[in-house]
């Protein structure tokens, strides 16, 4: 299991529990949860025995830093990434679902726009950022459009 795994569910709003053997998501905040958090979700049931023994010790899941940029400063991304995401920026989601990739079939592109969007604004150490799925998404993205 990576590092910072549980911290950055705790970060998006989830909290944690134990329940007997069984780990328990619960989502704290008004809001839907965002769509990014299933790869982590899905990443966390990967890791459920390793998840139940931190549990189990008490350990404490504090959240990872402030995501957020703030509000007066922009993210500063790699200069590669910074084309793709100035790119995406002024790009208009297709109106029909469309195949990203041989496994991805992305049904609702204006939702999947809305994510990407939101993961942008959350900059360069995001969680999808920090792990490359959001510049693989932008790449692929970019080569189906063109």
């Amino acid at each position: 299991m990576r590092p910072g795994l549980l911290s950055d569910i705790v970060t998006i709003g989830y909290e944690i529990l134990l329940e007997g053997d069984q780990v328990k998501l619960h989502y704290r905040r008004q809001d839907n949860p965002p769509d990014t958090v299933k790869p982590l979700i899905d990443e966390l049931r990967q890791y459920k025995a390793d998840v139940v023994k931190i549990l189990k010790m008490g350990s404490i899941i504090p959240p990872t830093e402030k995501l957020q940029p703030k509000s007066n400063t922009k993210a500063v991304w790699p200069s590669d990434v910074q084309s793709l995401v100035d790119w995406f920026m002024i790009q208009k989601p297709p109106t029909e679902p469309f195949l990203l990739e041989p496994h991805l079939w992305v049904v609702g592109p204006g939702k999947f726009f809305e994510s990407l969007r939101c993961e942008i604004e959350t900059g360069p150490r995001g969680t999808r950022a920090r792990m490359g799925t959001l510049q693989w998404d932008l790449r692929n993205l970019k080569a189906y459009l063109n």
